[in-house]
């Protein structure tokens, strides 16, 4: 095996072999920056088109609730559908459909409110989903769904990002469960509420757990 002749003195320059390589695959080197370029291109029209839909969406938005404001609910109703269709998933949309849920909840149609807030639920951006579970607990205690609405209750406290609040829905869980016949449920969230004298609903909880736990007196 024969080994290549290198001139004496002379060192290996790593810059050559880079070079070398780039002259060899010049072709792949040139289709590898287009397909760069082209990401790097999509990329931000994809964020100017999220951008110029977001700033739509807050337009309508705002339109639909100028209709509100002027008590001309059956049109407010209307501009804020269309709002929720078209910017399904902005946080404007989002927004719409609490508005919306509000609206047919004034107009005592609980049940179309809540299907309002189910339909933007899986889009919504996540610092709104808490209120979008709150509010759908609301219409289920018109309804006299008082589990549904703990369920919601819970929904709402994970999906909080802020310690008062997620006791505060806990706690509105446990109420729930209460009313709902479902004792062990609300025993268990106000037993770990009271652990936490910090919380508000520290005093509260340890209330409820005595008048959970008491035993009727026989006579």
């Amino acid at each position: 095996m024969t080994t290549p002749n290198i001139p004496a003195g002379r060192r290996h320059d790593p810059d050559d072999s880079i070079g070398d390589w780039l002259l060899l695959h010049k072709r792949e080197v040139t289709w590898a920056a287009i397909v760069v370029a082209a990401l790097l291109g999509g990329l931000w029209f994809y964020q100017r088109s999220q951008s110029i839909k977001a700033q739509r969406a807050e337009s309508a938005y705002f339109q639909a609730r100028q209709s509100a404001a002027a008590g001309n609910l059956p049109l407010a109703v209307s501009d804020l559908q269309k709002v929720v269709t078209r910017y399904e998933g902005t946080r404007a949309g989002t927004q719409a459909a609490l508005s919306l849920a509000q609206a047919f909840y004034f107009q005592k149609k609980f049940k179309e409110g809540i299907a309002a807030l189910k339909k933007a639920e899986s889009n919504s951006p996540e610092e709104s989903r808490a209120s979008i579970h709150v509010l759908q607990a609301a219409g289920y205690e018109e309804l006299k769904d008082f589990l549904a609405a703990a369920e919601q209750y819970n929904l709402a406290a994970k999906a909080t990002e802020f310690p008062v609040d997620k006791a505060k829905y806990q706690a509105s869980a446990a109420r729930e469960y209460a009313v709902a016949g479902k004792p062990e449920e609300a025993r268990r969230i106000w037993a770990e509420l009271a652990k936490d004298d910090t919380k508000p609903e520290a005093a509260e909880a340890r209330v409820r757990l005595g008048e959970l736990t008491a035993k009727p007196i026989k006579i």
